[in-house]
């Protein structure tokens, strides 16, 4: 069975480096998890259920059911939010929607970078 953290993390189009950076892990570590290699600990789990906004179930395998009423209840709040600019999304061929993927990985690093430093100043 192919993990489902690999599942999630490659739908987002995230690159294990990103995903292992956001759950203060290393790539390493992430991909024994996604290979079953190594047991899981809890506190990660509950990090990457709560990163992809999905039950500790379902990324153990034990159910099918991705979300919880109140996880379900978040992401129809967040669909509601950002609606107009996912039909747009979703109106562009799949070279412009990487395109856009990209760019907002793009900028998300430098965001990063940038809440580093403003950091190490403060």
């Amino acid at each position: 069975m192919e993990s489902r953290i690999k599942q999630l993390r490659e739908k987002r189009g995230l690159i294990q480096e990103i995903l292992a950076a956001e759950l203060g892990i290393t790539q390493q570590m992430l991909s024994k998890y996604e290979r079953d290699i190594t047991l899981i600990k809890v506190d990660i789990l509950k990090k990457i259920a709560v990163y992809f906004n999905v039950t500790t179930d379902y990324l153990l395998g034990i159910s099918e059911i991705k979300r919880d009423l109140q996880g379900q209840m978040q992401m129809n709040e967040t669909l509601d939010e950002y609606y107009d600019l996912v039909e747009v999304y979703k109106e562009l061929d799949k070279y412009d929607q990487e395109m856009i993927w990209s760019i907002i990985q793009i900028i998300k690093k430098f965001d990063e970078k940038r809440k580093r430093e403003q950091k190490r100043v403060d």
